[in-house]
């Protein structure tokens, strides 16, 4: 059996944990960039270092898998896509209630939560958090780093574009066709007509109050 960790021993981590756990997956430790935090125990589980312990040669020896349950998408889709450069595992966690329909395509590191749906004919990308009791449904396509918080419904036939971040429960109708990079849609969102790339979308009905600067790549 791999050896596995989770990076960030912060409250997302210990929940990931304790499924993980629960699925058989052999949990030696958390890696947190916490100074405080190294040589603790938290639930339990020791933190063993932080994240640039991952690139020695003693941690690489040791851990197969890698899990980072982290909700800010950048540091997500960066850590988990260098590490996979590393040659580590890179692996996904569906929990054994999500019901996803057999024709939906699923990429690397998809951790899905509680009670999710996800419904046929849909394409989810890489690195993609999908918290509890949120539906996705038919002919959506996620791109990667997308994470979606806890209620969230997605309609139809909807292209849900990179580190997008959806929040608490959010409803995008079905008849729209786009959610923008890097967006952001607060709690209980409505969303009506397409999201621009980078727009933070407030209320119900959605209404843009700013944009975010796009990072250079």
């Amino acid at each position: 059996m791999d050896n596995a960790i989770i990076i960030g021993a912060g409250t997302q981590g210990q929940i990931y944990a304790s499924y993980l756990k629960e699925a058989g997956i052999n949990i030696i430790g958390f890696m947190d960039d916490n100074p405080a935090l190294k040589g603790t125990n938290v639930h339990g589980i020791p933190v063993l270092g932080c994240y640039q312990d991952l690139f020695t040669e003693e941690f690489k020896k040791k851990i197969q898998s890698v899990y980072c349950p982290i909700g800010d998408n950048d540091i997500r889709v960066q850590y988990l896509s260098t590490l996979k450069k590393e040659g580590y595992k890179i692996p996904s966690f569906i929990h054994k209630t999500v019901s996803i329909a057999p024709d939906v395509t699923l990429g690397e590191a998809v951790y899905m939560l509680v009670g999710n749906i996800v419904m046929p004919h849909t394409t989810i990308g890489n690195y993609i958090m999908v918290n509890m009791d949120s539906t996705i449904a038919h002919h959506v396509h996620m791109a990667d780093g997308v994470f979606m918080s806890s209620g969230v419904n997605v309609g139809a036939c909807i292209d849900v574009k990179e580190k997008a971040y959806i929040g608490m429960g959010v409803t995008v109708m079905t008849g729209i066709s786009s959610i923008g990079k890097e967006c952001l849609l607060g709690a209980g969102t409505v969303i009506i007509k397409d999201v621009p790339d980078y727009a933070t979308v407030v209320g119900n009905p959605g209404r843009i109050i700013k944009y975010k600067t796009p990072k250079n790549d």
